[in-house]
C-alpha cells in the first residue's frame, strides 16, 4: 500500500516557556485531588505504610514514562505522543492516537465536578454541578489568551497549592501520634503484601502525569533542555509533597478514624479554622484548578497537528492572535460541561480510558526502541545520552512495568468495560488503517533534532 507523503518542515522559533513555566505545568498537571482523596483508601488497604506505597508509586510511575526524558532530552516534540508516534514509529499509529484522545478530553468535567464538590464543602449552598461549568469557563478564556498568559496562570496557582501542601505537612508533623517510622509497629503493612501492592496501584496514576510536559516542545523556549528538566524536578518535589502528605495523614489520628476518609479530615483537626480554609483553597481546589488549566492547553496539541496533517478536518487547527486553537478549544470546552449540565454519569467512561492508556504503551514501546536508529546523532548529542544497550533495558523495563498495570487495571474493571475498551482500541486502528489512504492525510514534520 502507498504510503503518506511526510513534509519535512523547519523548526519553529523558541517559544515563551522557560524552566520556571514548565516546571509549574509539570506539577500543576500531575499534583490532582487524588492527593486528597486517596489517602483514606489507601489506609484501609496497608495501614501505616501508606506514604511508603506512595514513595513506591512515585518511583514506578517514573519508571513507566522514563524514556520520555530521554526521548525529549533528543527531539523537540510539537505534537506530543502524537509527534512522536507520527516520527518514530508510523503515520497509521499516530492516526490511530489522534482520534483516540478525544477520549481523554472528558476527564475535564470529573475535573470540573470534584472542584465543585470542595468549593460545596465550604459553601454548602453552592451546587457543585454549576461551580464545575463556570471554572471550565473561566480556564476556557484563560486558553483562549494564548499559552503565554495559560503558563503564568499555572505558575502562580501551582506556587500557592505547594504552599498549601507545605503549610499541611509541616504543621502536622508536630502533632504527629502514631508510630509512622516504626516498621513493626502495630498497623504496618495491615493488608500483607497484597494490600501494599494494591495501594500502590491505587496512587500510580496520581504520579506520572508530568510527562505531558512534552506537549510543550513547540512552545518551549529551550526544548531539549528544559522539558526534561521540568519532568525531572517533578519526581523529588513528588515525594516531598506525597510522602509528606501521607505521612501527616496516617499519623496524626487513629487509623480506625481516618481510613476511607479524605484528607480534610485531619486538615480539620490539625489547622485552626482560616488556616483550613487557605488549605481547601490552596489544596484540592487548587490543584483541580492546575489540572484543569493545563489539560485544556495540552489537550490542544496533538489534536492541532492531527489537524495539519489531515487526519482531522484542518479547519479546527484555526488560531486567534493569540495563537489559541480557538475551535479545539471550544471543543474541548463543550466536552467538559456537557456531562455537567445534562447530569452524565462519567464514571464508567473514564474507567476505559485507564485501560486504553496502558494498551497504548506498546505503541509508546515500539516508538521508544527506534529513536536510536532513526536519530542516531541526535541520540548522541542528548545530554542524557546513555550507551544503546542500556537504554534499550530502560525502555523494556518501562513497557513490563506498563504491562504490570495494564494486568491490575483489566483484574479491576468489570467485562463491560474491558469489551467496550478491546473494541474502542479496534476502531481507532481501524481509523488509522483507513484514513491513512486519503490524499488530505499528509503528514508535516513536527518533530526536529535540532
Amino acid at each position: 500500500m502507498k504510503e503518506s507523503k511526510v513534509t519535512r518542515v523547519s523548526a519553529p522559533p523558541p517559544g515563551p516557556l522557560g524552566k520556571p513555566e514548565l516546571y509549574a505545568l509539570s506539577i500543576g498537571q500531575v499534583i490532582g485531588a487524588g492527593i486528597i482523596t486517596l489517602i483514606g483508601p489507601a489506609i484501609a488497604l496497608t495501614g501505616l505504610s501508606t506514604w511508603l506505597a506512595y514513595f513506591v508509586a512515585i518511583l514506578l510511575g517514573f519508571v513507566l514514562i522514563m524514556p520520555v526524558v530521554f526521548v525529549t532530552s533528543t527531539l523537540r516534540l510539537g505534537g506530543g505522543y502524537y509527534s512522536m508516534l507520527a516520527g518514530l514509529a508510523s503515520e497509521k499509529i499516530a492516526g490511530m492516537y489522534a482520534v483516540a484522545f478525544f477520549t481523554q478530553m472528558i476527564s475535564m468535567s470529573l475535573f470540573g465536578l470534584s472542584l465543585g464538590i470542595y468549593a460545596k464543602s465550604l459553601w454548602p449552598s453552592l451546587n457543585e454541578r454549576a461551580v464545575g461549568i463556570v471554572f471550565i469557563t473561566l480556564f476556557f478564556v484563560i486558553n483562549l489568551g494564548g499559552v503565554d498568559i495559560m503558563a503564568q496562570a499555572q505558575k502562580y496557582m501551582t506556587w500557592v497549592l505547594i504552599a498549601a501542601l507545605m503549610m499541611f505537612i509541616v504543621l502536622g508533623i508536630f502533632k504527629i501520634q502514631n508510630p509512622i517510622f516504626d516498621f513493626n509497629a502495630e498497623g504496618y503493612f495491615s493488608g500483607g503484601t497484597s494490600g501494599f501492592i494494591g495501594a500502590v496501584y491505587l496512587f500510580v496514576y496520581s504520579t506520572y502525569g508530568y510527562s505531558l510536559t512534552m506537549n510543550y516542545g513547540r512552545d518551549a523556549r529551550n526544548a531539549k533542555r528544559d522539558i526534561p528538566w521540568a519532568m525531572l524536578m517533578s519526581v523529588p518535589t513528588l515525594i516531598i509533597l506525597y510522602c509528606g502528605v501521607a505521612i501527616v495523614g496516617s499519623g496524626v489520628l487513629g487509623l480506625d478514624v481516618v481510613v476511607n476518609q479524605p484528607l480534610t479530615l485531619v486538615a480539620k483537626h490539625i489547622l485552626p479554622g482560616p488556616l483550613f480554609i487557605a488549605f481547601i483553597v490552596g489544596g484540592p481546589i487548587c490543584a483541580l484548578m492546575t489540572t484543569m488549566n493545563s489539560s485544556m492547553a495540552y489537550n490542544c496539541v496533538p489534536v492541532a497537528q492531527a489537524c495539519k496533517d489531515g487526519w482531522l478536518p484542518k479547519g479546527l487547527a484555526k488560531q486567534n492572535k493569540r495563537g489559541a486553537y480557538t475551535r479545539i478549544l471550544t471543543i474541548v470546552y463543550l466536552i467538559g460541561i456537557i456531562p455537567l449540565v445534562l447530569d452524565f454519569s462519567v464514571t464508567a467512561i473514564t474507567s476505559n480510558i485507564m485501560l486504553f492508556n496502558a494498551c497504548l504503551s506498546i505503541l509508546y514501546t515500539y516508538a521508544y526502541l527506534r529513536m536510536p536508529k532513526k536519530f542516531p546523532e541526535a541520540w548522541k548529542k542528548s545530554r542524557l545520552h546513555l550507551p544503546d544497550k542500556l537504554y534499550y533495558v530502560l525502555v523494556i523495563i518501562s513497557f513490563v512495568a506498563y504491562m504490570t498495570v495494564l494486568l491490575h487495571s483489566i483484574s479491576t474493571l468489570s467485562l463491560p468495560v474491558v469489551v467496550a475498551s478491546i473494541v474502542a482500541i479496534g476502531g481507532c486502528m481501524a481509523f488509522g488503517f483507513l484514513r491513512s489512504k486519503n490524499p488530505n492525510v499528509h503528514v508535516e514534520t513536527s518533530m526536529w533534532d535540532e
